[in-house]
């Protein structure tokens, strides 16, 4: 499957081809203008442009398919379709909506509500709703189309009408591409015989064209009459799949295709600028990372989406997505699987379906600084081995093949080396210094101190200062419902202090926003009684112990760092031909390719861009000589990428 980065790239390179639609004029044009202003840092990825009611509809159409729905998040979607409808037609508006929210409200039936019937099963109540939404966003856009005809004579008008009904049965396109391209391909026509019959008001008197009504019509009516017939009223989803726009009354129909894999309008998977400071400790001692074979391979394999199955391959989707450089990844979000930005549920049903618990429970992203002393690992402090854990997110949450030992030791070795920031506020015994602001100092009195409501307990029992402020235990402080009454199941992982300045928003949920959000929160649940100074204090407090030095890079440039590591993973190559390796020497070669397109647009000075170009060629062709077996040729093509690196490592910049 094609991915975001490389659908991105293909776009910004002019290489998108213009088919011989509507469709592909948009794609051609949105293809020019990428390449006249190119991104100044390819691994951000700008949104899809959808119409409103196209994005509602898909982003919906995600949501539905997921286990567990989250209705309040369906729930605007829907509003927001039935409020663009209400402009044109109140009622049929006002019938989806209520529709919608009876077949809601069934689905959310509380089990503690007296009702006659038993809460609506959720696959059935996602159908409804994903039926009515179809017939809605299909109807929605032939009364635009309607409306165009009617305005012919007024040409501007019915251009901007035919343009909003493009817009909106643009919710269609992925799958009609994907599944009915005869049909796609001749409603593209149609679209463009619309456009053409519109005429023009010409220039300065010349090329002038008069408004062509019956071929505006003809068009216009090939598109609502296939529009209706497959999504209008009477639709029904193609049974034993996920819920899509399956164009399954078209003869022409395709069944055995799919359409391409996506996350949900709304998401953002894209890594924060500047970027946070990674300190890797072998580094920081001045070893040769050249020379750290197994440590490489981990680096490798910590940014590759190839560790993984699919829908997270395909996505480009890797550990280093929601964990940059180490560190959390604020930004990161998918609806449908995230509460908030910075977290995810990770036991869900669209990455891994086989592992999927069947309730939502969204943890925020953890920093991963300093993880060889956090054991246990898991926000519940589920594994005590960090092999296991790390395998268990590679097969249960992203639904990847059993990871090659070798690989996950690398993995293992690399992850060692994270270091926690320095801290010149902090003394080895984690006391603070003389340094720490005076609000701080006070603050570390108050951490200290026993509270008879916390049972004797203080801060630091549990963020014990000497211990990299962790226990290692886990506590339940009543911030996770039980799933009944009394029951114990609230326990989580005691976190490090070390760094959390930088890594909002906090809790396992990310429910609280602010460091100062969380001390009123202790205050409040435990009735502490802490003054407004005394609660300023100790903000103050873990402000200073979570802080650190240079915590960002300086810069937003990044290639030179990325071209430097890719070199790094490279090192690892002479080690997998001894082990015979070759399923980690591909994965090593696609992976070093798909980066290297994903940052090129880093580059200050483009007449270089052959050169990248060329890097990634090689590691292309060193992946298919891997495939075929040609070792000779393997050896070969690392050799030229090596040198063609050294050659021009000091222009990549």
């Amino acid at each position: 499957m094609m991915r975001s980065y490389l659908v991105f790239h293909r776009l910004a390179t002019g290489l998108a081809k213009c088919r011989a639609s509507s469709f592909g004029v948009r794609t051609w044009v949105l293809a020019a203008v990428l390449t006249s202003t190119a991104p100044a840092f390819a691994h951000i990825i700008p949104p899809e442009k959808l119409h409103p009611v196209a994005e509602s509809y898909r982003r919906a159409g995600f949501l539905l398919n997921l286990n567990p729905v989250l209705w309040e998040q369906v729930a605007p979607d829907v509003s927001a379709i039935a409020n663009y409808w209400m402009a044109l037609d109140s009622k049929a508006a006002g019938d989806l909506l209520a529709n919608a929210n009876r077949i809601i409200a069934e689905a959310t039936r509380g089990p503690d509500q007296q009702a006659a019937v038993e809460p609506m099963p959720r696959a059935e109540a996602a159908e409804r709703i994903f039926v009515l939404l179809t017939e809605a966003v299909s109807q929605i856009g032939q009364r635009q189309l309607r409306a165009a005809e009617r305005n012919l004579e007024q040409r501007e008008d019915a251009l901007a009408l035919m343009r909003e009904a493009r817009g909106i049965f643009g919710a269609f396109d992925d799958v009609l591409r994907a599944t009915d391209r005869d049909a796609f391909r001749r409603l593209g026509w149609s679209w463009l015989e619309m456009s053409s019959a519109l005429g023009s008001r010409g220039l300065l008197g010349k090329g002038v064209a008069p408004v062509e009504h019956e071929r505006f019509v003809a068009a216009a009516r090939e598109i609502a009459t296939y529009m209706q017939a497959n999504f209008g009223v009477g639709f029904l989803p193609v049974k034993g799949r996920k819920l899509a726009p399956w164009p399954a009354r078209s003869k022409t129909f395709d069944a055995s295709a799919r359409p391409p894999i996506k996350l949900p309008p709304g998401h953002n998977i894209n890594k924060q600028l500047p970027r946070p400071r990674q300190i890797l400790n072998m580094a920081t001692r001045g070893v040769d990372e050249g020379e750290t074979t197994l440590i490489a391979l981990g680096d490798m394999a910590f940014d590759s989406s190839f560790i993984f199955g699919e829908p997270a391959q395909s996505l480009g989707i890797s550990c280093n997505s929601c964990h940059n450089k180490s560190i959390t990844n604020p930004n990161f979000i998918i609806p449908g699987l995230s509460s908030r930005p910075g977290g995810m549920d990770v036991s869900n049903s669209f990455f891994a379906p086989h592992a999927n618990n069947g309730h939502f429970d969204a943890l925020d992203t953890p920093d991963l600084r300093g993880i060889r002393f956090t054991a246990p690992y898991g926000r519940n402090g589920r594994f005590e081995s960090l092999t296991e854990f790390v395998r268990n997110v590679i097969v249960n949450e992203f639904n990847g093949p059993e990871p090659d030992p070798v690989l996950l030791d690398g993995l293992i070795a690399y992850m060692f080396e994270f270091d926690f920031l320095p801290n010149q506020h902090l003394n080895r015994d984690g006391a603070l210094n003389g340094q720490a602001p005076q609000a701080a100092l006070r603050g570390e009195e108050i951490f200290l101190r026993p509270f008879e409501q916390m049972g004797g307990m203080s801060c630091a029992t549990c963020h014990v200062p000497s211990a990299n402020f962790l226990d290692h235990k886990r506590h339940d402080l009543g911030t996770v419902p039980g799933a009944e009454d009394r029951s114990r199941d609230g326990a989580l992982d005691t976190p490090t202090l070390l760094g959390i300045k930088h890594t909002p928003p906090y809790f396992h949920d990310g429910s609280q926003p602010t460091l100062r959000a969380v001390t009123e929160w202790f205050n409040d649940n435990y009735k502490l009684r802490l003054s407004e100074q005394e609660l300023s204090d100790l903000t103050a407090y873990v402000d200073t112990v979570g802080d650190g030095v240079d915590a960002f890079e300086d810069t937003q440039f990044t290639l030179e760092a990325e071209m430097e590591e890719f070199s790094f993973f490279m090192s690892a190559y002479e080690f997998l031909v001894e082990r015979n390796k070759p399923e980690l020497m591909a994965m090593t070669f696609q992976t070093i390719a798909f980066e290297i397109r994903a940052h090129k647009w880093d580059l200050q000075d483009w007449t270089h861009m052959p050169v990248l170009e060329r890097m990634a060629e090689l590691m292309d062709q060193a992946y298919g000589a891997v495939r075929a077996g040609d070792r000779g040729r393997v050896g070969e093509l690392v050799s030229e990428y090596r040198q063609t690196y050294e050659k021009y490592k000091d222009v990549l910049n």
